[in-house]
């Protein structure tokens, strides 16, 4: 039997973590040891100063020459760390990060918001019977960390929105402490601090909509109220409302040894645990499920999952790309976007992409990019007609996309501009971007390949009934199935072959057979 070793590196908000599993088509992923190490990184960055402290920085690179040195015992060759929001906010992040490399070697990855949502999500997904059964009715998946909460909804297996608020455990605690002397109702105090964005999320993303089930997850969830052996059985994790208002009563009015005692945990540890149940005793009110899962998953397993899943070590039932999709489709929806318009678009536009692989080298990845910004071009007609490439940008920019990197987002967000604008030139562009050469020339290709699919349905009424696209010498042949009269439409794609030669180096051709 087949045995691939994995270390996860998880640089967290208030503890780093190390944890090593197994991972085998028999066993599937299987942890065989985990370290943790306190150190409230993320103390600093969430109040006024915004920086990690030289020391907390020493510490912290002491601590991952310790890791390494548990990982080269276990002789794992594959290792991943990752910071999430403490490193993210910190305003000294580069130097963080060029000091870990410099001492310990490691080349640690800040993972976006949404990233760090993604792996968690695909922890909770490892559980493969238990999350796919979930998801088929209304759920959400609170994600609590000690930076922010992350609320996504799920229905008919579909991801529907994602969002964030920048109310985590810790960066609460710190805006609190000063006040938690002069008051007996501390919770209550927690709760009034973010009762409003619940409540608007609820009113703006639910509104009809039933949530039968919530599922709490988070890395201090896991390792704080898991420790004890009668919750290490996943299925004594699910409450319904009354166990679940049981178990807050516990917490409720509790000073920090109290708590400490009853929980068997440090004294650091539980001045977190009140506001993490204040915080998840609000969400649960305000979404009102009828059950709540506390799977007890964390990061490192998502990152377990994940090297898994692209290493091809273990099938995954579940198709994480088409939430992403199915996301983008929700927001187009949400701003009004025609949907047989972007589907016909979604259509041509994938056809001509896998017949010019060839030319330009990209791949799934970019694929589903490219599919987004197809989507989501348009949105920016909601604002106004004037400038729609510019309020589409803004929009995407503004917008959070679960699973994707912040340069992939802007990699839509400039594919959608420009799809309405002249793409400037690198040296031009680079001045207000992220972009290097191989993204720009990315943006370049979406945005000829946007253009192209939306002369083929300029009217809006999908005459395309289909589309098959070859290469042939030096042009791309377009052999379009159409109904209807398709005059205008001929002289669109004309409108647009001098920028996609331009782009791809080869000449569209547009071929069209009358279908009946």
């Amino acid at each position: 039997m087949s045995v691939t070793s994995f270390a996860a590196i998880v640089i967290g908000s208030y503890e780093v973590n190390l944890d090593i599993f197994e991972i085998s088509r028999k066993y599937g992923i299987r942890r065989i040891d985990q370290i943790r190490h306190r150190i409230e990184l993320g103390r600093q960055p969430f109040a006024n100063s915004g920086r990690i402290s030289p020391e907390m920085v020493d510490e912290l690179c002491e601590v991952l020459q310790d890791f390494l040195k548990t990982i080269r015992m276990y002789r794992v060759s594959n290792v991943r760390a990752i910071a999430t929001s403490a490193v993210r906010e910190a305003a000294n992040d580069l130097f963080v990060l060029g000091k870990i490399r410099h001492v310990t070697g490691l080349d640690v990855q800040i993972l976006s918001n949404s990233e760090q949502r993604f792996l968690s999500y695909k922890s909770i997904a490892s559980i493969e019977s238990r999350f796919n059964d979930m998801i088929r009715k209304g759920t959400a998946i609170v994600d609590l960390d000690g930076g922010s909460i992350q609320i996504s909804i799920f229905d008919k297996s579909q991801l529907i929105t994602t969002r964030n608020m920048r109310q985590g455990s810790l960066r609460v605690r710190e805006r609190l402490q000063a006040l938690e002397s002069e008051t007996m109702a501390y919770e209550a105090l927690v709760e009034q601090l973010i009762r409003y964005d619940t409540s608007s999320f609820r009113k703006m993303y639910l509104k009809d909509r039933k949530i039968q089930h919530v599922i709490l997850n988070g890395d201090f969830l896991s390792e704080t109220i898991f420790r004890d052996p009668k919750h290490r059985d996943r299925a004594s994790r699910i409450l319904d409302r009354d166990s679940f208002e049981k178990w807050y009563a516990n917490i409720v009015g509790k000073t920090e040894n109290e708590l400490a005692v009853s929980n068997n945990i440090s004294l650091e540890n539980a001045s977190l645990l009140r506001p993490s149940a204040a915080l998840c005793h609000l969400i649960v009110t305000e979404l009102d499920p009828s059950q709540i899962w506390m799977p007890g998953t964390s990061l490192a397993r998502g990152m377990a999952y994940e090297f898994a899943e692209s290493t091809k070590l273990l099938k995954m039932s579940h198709n994480f790309g088409n939430d992403i999709i199915t996301a983008a489709r929700h927001l187009a929806r949400r701003y009004a976007v025609s949907r047989p318009h972007i589907e016909n678009m979604d259509m041509t536009a994938t056809a001509i992409f896998d017949t010019t692989a060839r030319i330009h080298g990209m791949g799934g990845r970019d694929r589903l990019l490219l599919r987004i910004a197809v989507m989501l071009h348009d949105v920016g007609k909601y604002i106004s007609y004037t400038d729609i490439g510019e309020n589409s940008s803004m929009i995407i920019m503004g917008n959070e996309f679960i699973g994707l990197s912040n340069e992939e987002r802007e990699l839509v967000a400039l594919a959608a501009r420009y799809t309405y604008e002249p793409l400037p030139e690198y040296e031009e562009l680079v001045l207000e971007s992220s972009l290097d050469i191989p993204r720009y020339l990315k943006v370049a290709s979406f945005a000829a390949i946007i253009r192209m699919a939306i002369a083929l349905d300029r009217s809006h009424m999908q005459k395309v009934t289909a589309l098959r696209a070859e290469l042939k010498e030096q042009k791309l042949v377009l052999h379009a199935d159409v109904r209807g009269d398709y005059t205008m439409e001929k002289g669109l794609v004309r409108d647009e072959i001098a920028f996609f030669n331009d782009v791809f180096g080869v000449q569209p051709v547009l071929k069209i057979r009358q279908s009946v």
